[in-house]
């Protein structure tokens, strides 16, 4: 007996360390691919399309079906706000969500499904939006996010990460046909801060103004447009430069259209600038 009991003893230890062994170094499996494969009967640009024929501040609440997208944009920068912008092979839509720290669970890059029963499509000042229902606000439609409690009845998470190159164009042409790049992550070429503009914070502080507008123009000059920079946003202090390239971001609407970077480094101007 006084053999077996040491033994019994290291065979206990040994066993006991085997499973904290086992507890420190097992791992959560890797789900960043999976993706659930749900059946898609509807396109971003179907939706998108629908929207902007309602015409501004018209909405409708949406039926059965489902939709996929890969975030584009969210709001780790601070510069969206309780949305998101989602991209399929046809367009892009902006989703509105009653909560903070989205990126936490959509960030950029990541696949979603998004089953539409009894949400609201909306033309918010001619933008596309998709929430949970509408409010009235100063005499207008405004969209309500959906609410934390649901977000999984609505959204399922899907790959990450995901690839969406935005589209290479002219500020022509986005004026061309706006309709066609509205909440699309697109590249503006041969771009320039306008001279009131450059060496500039890009907002005042959020004590001041909750956003300011900065211009944006393209060189040789054919036309300008609006960036709208958060005052809440990380790069709110930050100067905008002074020279020449490109601007990256997503061409949006608020009864005109303005442009939204995602956060600084969608601001390639390090060539020499040519307007004056």
């Amino acid at each position: 007996m006084k053999t077996i009991r040491p033994l019994l003893g290291v065979l206990m230890v040994s066993a006991l360390l085997t499973s904290c062994l086992k507890q420190q170094f097992d791992a959560p499996p890797d789900s960043s691919h999976y993706d659930p494969n749900l059946p898609v009967n509807v396109t971003i640009a179907q939706l998108s399309s629908r929207a902007i024929s309602m015409g501004a501040g018209q909405y409708a609440v949406l039926g059965d079906s489902t939709l996929y997208g890969i975030v584009t944009a969210d709001d780790r920068s601070g510069n969206f706000y309780k949305q998101i912008v989602i991209q399929d092979s046809t367009g892009g839509i902006t989703i509105s969500i009653a909560q903070t720290d989205l990126y936490n669970d959509y960030p950029i890059g990541r696949k979603i499904y998004i089953k539409l029963n009894g949400l609201t499509l909306i033309n918010y000042k001619g933008l596309p939006e998709i929430g949970m229902n509408t409010s009235v606000v100063n005499g207008s439609n405004t969209l309500n996010g959906i609410p934390t409690p649901l977000l999984s009845n609505y959204i399922v998470k899907a790959s990450f990460p995901n690839v969406v190159t935005p589209v290479k164009v002219r500020i022509i042409d986005v004026f061309s046909n706006p309709t066609l790049y509205i909440n699309r992550l697109v590249e503006l070429e041969n771009m320039e801060f306008a001279t009131t503009s450059a060496n500039q914070q890009y907002a005042a502080s959020s004590t001041l103004s909750i956003a300011t507008s900065r211009t944006i123009q393209d060189c040789p000059l054919t036309g300008s447009l609006v960036m709208y920079n958060s005052g809440y946003a990380t790069f709110q202090p930050a100067t905008t430069p002074n020279g020449k390239g490109t601007i990256t971001g997503i061409f949006s609407m608020y009864t005109t259209p303005q442009f939204l970077i995602r956060d600084t480094t969608d601001i390639q101007l390090t060539g020499n600038r040519d307007c004056p």
